[in-house]
């Protein structure tokens, strides 16, 4: 089985040519992107081809996670353990925090190199932060999905927590999983980039987006980032990653640039 993922304007005649061969389809990103399963690398249809980020060989093991819900939890970072909502956590005692997330949520589970870098990303940032006052620190999650990045950071003893996705369906399922973890100060809410209210501003942003809602919607995000602020910028691929670099860099400092199976995370301190 092979896990594809493509960044395209789903218009009818690809999206039906990729039901027509894939096993299943995930649409993201207001229809920006899709991550896709076939049986064979074969079965890709051509007209898809140019589109392709990247494909993905999964494992029996990672199969049966995906679909049949054998999945019993991963380690995100040392301290952090991501396991399924329906199941006990299945690990040892040695992680400082434990996150549930429901297993239908087969692409947002933390397990993506985009999603654990800006986890791990976080995690040094927080560990900066004295712990009696973090509660004054404030954090925006952009594109949140699943919630899990707003989830971790509360856990982490963020005070203010604001998250927001395009998907009104996205922003239902965070709320569910939010409330596994029993998280309750968090702010989820339905809203495009390009219409969020820019007049408040964090301590800690987080935009792990396509490469190029990045692009179209930077001085958005740079915009919502507090003087001396971190913005955790990811989900850009390898062949963007210095172009997305640049553009950022006109507003913020490069503190750091992290990759994984050819994704980036770039940390920027706002000057």
């Amino acid at each position: 089985m092979f896990q594809v993922y493509f960044t395209c304007d789903l218009d009818r005649k690809l999206s039906k040519k990729l039901e027509e061969h894939a096993q299943s389809i995930s649409i993201l990103y207001d229809k920006k992107a899709v991550i896709a399963l076939f049986n064979s690398e074969e079965d890709i249809p051509a007209c898809a081809r140019d589109y392709i980020l990247s494909i993905h060989a999964l494992d029996e093991e990672v199969w049966k996670y995906r679909y049949l819900d054998s999945f019993n939890g991963v380690a995100v970072t040392p301290s952090v353990f991501i396991y399924p909502a329906t199941k006990g956590k299945v690990c040892d005692s040695s992680y400082k925090y434990y996150i549930a997330i429901n297993p239908k949520d087969a692409f947002g589970d933390g397990t993506h190199p985009t999603t654990r870098m800006c986890i791990q990303a976080l995690e040094d940032v927080t560990e900066t932060i004295a712990q009696d006052t973090r509660a004054m620190y404030s954090l925006c999650d952009i594109g949140t999905g699943t919630g899990i990045i707003a989830i971790v950071a509360e856990l982490f003893g963020f005070g203010t927590i604001d998250a927001f996705d395009i998907d009104t369906m996205a922003i239902q399922r965070a709320k569910e999983n939010a409330l596994y973890n029993g998280c309750t100060k968090i702010n989820f809410f339905v809203c495009d980039i390009a219409q969020v209210n820019d007049s408040k501003q964090y301590t800690i942003v987080v935009a792990n987006l396509l490469s190029d809602i990045i692009e179209k919607n930077v001085g958005t995000i740079v915009s919502l980032l507090k003087e001396g602020g971190t913005l955790i910028a990811s989900g850009i691929h390898d062949r963007w990653s210095k172009g997305i670099s640049a553009l950022i860099e006109k507003q913020c400092r490069l503190m750091d640039d992290r990759t994984m199976d050819q994704w980036h995370c770039l940390i920027f301190e706002k000057i």
